[in-house]
């Protein structure tokens, strides 16, 4: 029976402590530098990602600084959707000129 009990409440644990945090990154190309744009992702868009953050504010501030543009002058948008165990947790973006 404590064998039982045991197994019981770790898989509830497990289940909670390690929800996922998802991230779903949608970009945006500058003007004819789409294929540039998606070459790391093997042309998909939007692409999904399992992020490591084991808590909703964590995986908040991961999304955050997923949806900052670090190719500049590829991209002009950038716009994460964030997810914690199946809940969504908002958008964040980022926009960038083109050159």
């Amino acid at each position: 029976m404590k064998l039982f009990c045991l197994i019981a409440v770790s898989a509830m644990l497990s289940t909670s402590a390690f929800a996922d945090c998802m991230l779903t990154i949608d970009r945006t190309a500058c003007s004819g530098k789409e294929a540039e744009a998606r070459k790391p992702y093997d042309g998909k868009n939007p692409t999904e990602e399992k992020g490591k953050a084991t808590t909703e504010e964590a995986c908040l501030k991961e999304g955050e600084k997923a949806a900052k543009i670090v190719r500049k002058g590829v991209l002009a948008k950038k716009t994460v959707k964030i997810s914690f165990g199946g809940k969504a947790l908002g958008e964040k973006s980022d926009e960038k000129e083109c050159k």
